[in-house]
């Protein structure tokens, strides 16, 4: 199967596509903004507090292109390809709470229970399941 294109519609498709991609990933970036890590503060009853978040922020880029030998007669620019592709994630987690009062600064660490129980779990279950095998073991053996 032959694919014709129009040579200059291709580039101008490319670099617009390249260019779209590119954009994206830079709000991406904004994610790490210092508003995004610190929120405003809040001032009531002689204290100021200010949320502090984690915030991470992952991309990935990739992209290719190549191009076949042209069959007899074919039109130059035919059977060519290029592709390009992103993927990236944001993500935020407040991790402390800063606390301005007339007893100073103070940082106060936000417990995230839910991973606390995630990671118990899995320990718990790593340990069981050893266990066993090592029971197992030990009863083959002897």
């Amino acid at each position: 199967m032959t694919q014709t294109s129009d040579p200059d519609l291709s580039k101008t498709s490319v670099s617009q596509s390249i260019n779209d991609i590119i954009g994206r990933a830079d709000r991406l970036y904004d994610a790490a903004r210092p508003e995004a890590v610190f929120a405003e503060p809040v001032s009531a009853g002689g204290r100021t507090v200010i949320a502090a978040a984690e915030v991470l922020v992952g991309v990935g880029y990739g992209g290719g292109g190549g191009s076949s030998p042209s069959a007899e007669g074919a039109a130059p620019g035919e059977n060519s390809g290029l592709g390009a592709g992103v993927g990236g994630f944001a993500q935020s987690r407040p991790v402390a709470v800063i606390i301005i009062d007339d007893d100073g600064v103070r940082v106060e660490p936000v417990v995230d229970a839910t991973k606390l129980g995630l990671a118990a779990v899995t320990v718990l279950g790593s340990m069981f399941f050893f266990l066993a095998r090592m029971l197992q073991g030990s009863r083959r053996a002897g």
